[in-house]
């Protein structure tokens, strides 16, 4: 089977601005690749709108799979449709509180900008909602207070959409707590592999056959027909693999490297050139 992660992770992106199109999502990918650095696997990524009972329902249906982690990002900021906080209280029947702490390092700051109507006050607040029995996530970047709470006995964290904040936040407070959880490790590497187009996927297939423990994908190419399907070509390979410590991982990535070279030599040669390394 392919690598499974001793720890799970699923990632509810919240924003209209997601669903128009008008941002990249790049935090999910971002994530993913952190957690697994980090021994875990990301499992599911939903992506969905400013709408307090989607986001709640969206929660009560992620709390029902194996995640141990649910991470939400977006909907944290200052205005009315930032609503992620008061859709999971809605979710856990918990009320939403201000984290004072959060709040008064806001209002430094406001002081200082000379932002002290009430209009602005009650925004800046806004950043620093968390819910009662949370502990809140402070932000090491910018102003939006994350927390994380436990719901059916996963641990649901959130960040801001902001990917500078998110960021910060999740390697200032969560990463150690997943990669504390985490029993094993993961290992991934990309390689760019160039050897005869006829040869390549009948080996590739058997590769995966063989190691079927592992995650061996290549990148999606144009089909080549004709005589140029007896020359070389030069396609992008991703491999991931799990391991209980680094040691074994680099280990068994060794010999399965070792073993796919000799086979490209069998068969006529070619090369691997590492593009990537986690």
């Amino acid at each position: 089977m392919k690598p499974t992660g001793s720890v799970k992770v699923e990632i509810i992106a919240t924003g209209d601005e997601l669903l128009y199109g008008r941002i990249l999502d790049t935090n999910s990918q971002w994530i993913a690749k952190r957690v697994a650095e980090l021994g875990a696997k990301l499992t599911r990524v939903t992506m969905i709108g400013d709408e307090t009972e989607i986001i709640a329902d969206t929660l009560l249906e992620a709390l029902k799979r194996d995640a141990h982690f649910i991470l939400f990002t977006g909907g944290l900021g200052p205005s009315e449709d930032d609503l992620t906080v008061d859709s999971i209280g809605n979710a856990l029947g918990r009320e939403t509180v201000i984290d004072e702490e959060g709040a008064g390092k806001i209002m430094a700051v406001y002081k200082q900008r000379g932002l002290n109507d009430e209009a602005a006050i009650n925004r800046g607040r806004r950043m620093a909602r968390v819910l009662v029995g949370s502990d809140p996530l402070q932000n090491p970047v910018g102003f939006a207070v994350g927390m994380c709470v436990e719901g059916a006995g996963k641990k649901i964290c959130t960040f801001p959409g902001v990917p500078s904040e998110m960021k910060g936040m999740f390697d200032a407070h969560v990463a150690d707590m997943i990669k504390g959880r985490a029993t094993s490790v993961f290992l991934a590497k990309t390689y760019n592999v160039s050897m005869v187009w006829k040869d390549f996927f009948p080996l590739y297939r058997q590769m995966q056959h063989d190691y079927p423990d592992m995650y061996i994908k290549n990148s999606a190419t144009p089909p080549v027909e004709g005589e140029d399907r007896e020359k070389a070509h030069t396609i992008k390979v991703d491999f991931v693999l799990e391991a209980l410590t680094p040691e074994k991982a680099k280990e068994k990535m060794t010999s399965f490297l070792k073993d796919y070279k000799r086979r490209i030599d069998e068969v006529g040669g070619g090369k691997m050139d590492l593009i990537s390394s986690n």
